[in-house]
């Protein structure tokens, strides 16, 4: 039996769903991935896993329904040519290509993993109804076709059957993507006031709120340090440059780019921070940091939330706040010798919930 992966990724991409793929072909299925088209290189992720990968057109951002259709019939070539019979979808923009794709390529093992719920719900105004006029119906059409609707976090799943778009009673609730805690492993905690933030960078992860968070920290604890790490759009433009540039001129912040080994940086770190008030599935970097057993600091929204005990093993903050940010990086640096017992509570945390060997078998019985 062959089983695609479908998610908006180019062929140079590191596959981050290696687990999944390693059990499905332990049980003797046949695995391959399509994303986007790319002239880009392929990465060599795919064949070490002997993944093939197969393009069809289809964007991160597109909103003309000609193009739609258009990558909606190359899924259903793709998929007919290379005989697929399971569709496994990531991905909430992709469900009307993927899903009506696979339904007319006669494909009959349709599941779709909401990761997120994405810009489209946040859209607003004259351009926002439009969008929503043409992509709603399309994606209720996706959830009917569907055999099964995994959803990553309960706010999602309460918003769509809120809006009416669950046709079906085929859906529940799995925790996130998972995590291996096997290459996250436990670490010890640093003895300086290591503060993390792992991100895509743009404005919706709480990238501005970070740093405004780091200037007022370092002013009252100079010894403390704030390392965002991660990659940024030339032409991002939600992240205020200005400012962010001046902090790390002055030291405040210590800015890399991306990086291939997520695990040396979780290890600088005392606690892990993310603000965002992006529409998350579950934070595949939080679960991450949780597994070596760091403190989590993130928000009260979608997806970060169920990664959290408030007081047990993190804080929630209120979304775009800097100052109840600041508030609660006083608190890790004053109280300092709680945070050992906090990290190994995220740890536990993972260990209970989000080990992605439990998270691949409920998937893999579904399939």
């Amino acid at each position: 039996m062959k089983v695609a992966i479908s998610m908006i990724v180019t062929c140079d991409k590191k596959i981050d769903r290696k687990e999944l793929i390693r059990d499905l072909k332990e049980q003797n299925y046949e695995v391959v991935y399509i994303g986007q088209e790319s002239k880009n290189t392929i990465n060599p992720d795919f064949e070490e896993l002997g993944v093939e990968f197969l393009s069809i057109p289809v964007g991160r951002n597109n909103i003309n329904p000609f193009n739609e259709i258009k990558s909606l019939l190359a899924a259903k070539k793709v998929m007919q040519d290379n005989n697929i019979d399971t569709l496994l979808a990531y991905g909430i923009k992709t469900f009307p290509t993927m899903a009506i794709g696979a339904k007319l390529a006669g494909i009959k093992k349709i599941i779709c993993i909401v990761n997120g719920s994405g810009r489209l719900f946040q859209l607003s105004g004259v351009k926002g109804k439009i969008v929503k006029l043409i992509s709603y119906p399309m994606l209720w059409l996706a959830f009917l076709f569907s055999s099964h609707i995994f959803f990553q976090n309960q706010d999602d799943l309460k918003m769509l059957r809120k809006k009416k778009l669950l046709p079906r009673n085929n859906y529940n609730t799995i925790n996130g993507s998972g995590v291996n805690l096997d290459t996250y492993k436990l670490q010890e905690i640093v003895h300086k006031p290591v503060f993390l933030m792992l991100s895509r960078l743009t404005g919706s992860k709480g990238v501005n709120e970070y740093i405004e968070a780091a200037i007022q920290i370092k002013k009252l604890y100079p010894e403390s340090v704030f390392y965002l790490v991660g990659p940024m759009d030339d032409q991002e433009e939600s992240i205020n440059k200005e400012r962010l540039h001046k902090a790390v001129s002055e030291g405040v912040i210590k800015l890399k780019g991306k990086v291939e080994n997520v695990v040396s940086y979780i290890q600088l770190c005392k606690v892990f921070v993310l603000p965002s008030y992006y529409p998350e599935g579950i934070p595949r970097s939080i679960l991450e940091a949780m597994a070596m057993g760091r403190p989590i600091l993130t928000t009260n929204s979608p997806g970060c939330r169920e990664t959290v005990e408030h007081g047990e093993n993190g804080f929630l903050v209120e979304p775009r706040d800097s100052q109840d940010l600041v508030e609660k990086m006083k608190w890790f640096i004053e109280n300092d010798a709680k945070i050992p017992e906090m990290g190994k509570r995220s740890r536990e945390i993972c260990e209970e919930r989000f080990d992605v060997n439990k998270v691949n078998k409920t998937i893999i019985d579904e399939i």
